[in-house]
C-alpha cells in the first residue's frame, strides 16, 4: 500500500506534458514549425508559453459583460438549433486533436480557432481567461479541457 501512495506522489510532483515547452521556429524558407525541441540556432525559435490541460475538464459561465456576438462574429442562433461551439486550440495540442476529431464524428459543428496563429483568437482566449488548450465556448458556458463526457454534459446545459 506504502509504494502506491509513494507512487502516486512522485506522479503528481513529477513535471508533466502540460508543461512542457513548445518552440515556434521559422526557417529559412519563411515554413514555421512547432517543435518541442530548441533547435541549434537559438535565434531563429520563440518559446511559447500555451499549455494543454491535463486534468479533469471544467465546466464554467461567461461572464455577463462578455461581447458573445464579437466572439462568434455570427449572429445567435434561435433556440430552436444548438448553441453556437468555439474551440480555442493549438495544432499540437492532442487533446485538441481528439475534440476535432469527437465533434467531426458526431456533426457536431464548431468554430476552431487557432490561439498561436490567429491574433483575434488569442485576444479572444485572453478576455475569456482562458490559460490551456482546448478552451470550448459552448452557447453561455465554457468548458476547459476536453472529455467527451463533459463536453457532451456542457452541451446538454447549454441546449436547456
Amino acid at each position: 500500500m506504502k509504494r502506491w501512495i509513494i507512487l502516486l506522489i512522485a506522479c503528481l510532483l513529477s513535471p508533466g506534458h502540460a508543461n512542457a515547452a513548445v518552440y515556434k521556429v521559422i526557417g529559412k524558407d519563411g515554413k514555421v514549425v512547432y517543435t518541442d525541441e530548441p533547435p541549434a540556432d537559438a535565434t531563429s525559435a520563440k518559446e511559447l508559453r500555451i499549455q494543454s490541460y491535463s486534468g479533469p475538464a471544467q465546466q464554467g459561465a461567461l461572464n455577463a459583460h462578455e461581447d458573445w456576438q464579437a466572439i462568434l462574429k455570427r449572429p445567435a442562433l434561435s433556440n430552436s438549433g444548438p448553441p453556437p461551439i468555439v474551440m480555442f486550440s493549438t495544432d499540437w495540442c492532442g487533446y485538441c486533436k481528439q475534440a476535432r476529431l469527437y465533434m467531426r464524428s458526431k456533426n457536431i459543428a464548431f468554430s476552431d480557432r487557432d490561439v498561436e496563429k490567429d491574433k483575434s483568437a488569442q485576444a479572444q482566449y485572453a478576455r475569456l481567461g482562458g490559460r490551456g488548450v482546448p478552451y470550448f465556448v459552448i452557447g453561455q458556458l465554457t468548458l476547459a479541457g476536453f472529455s467527451q463526457d463533459s463536453f457532451d454534459a456542457t452541451l446538454r446545459n447549454a441546449q436547456k
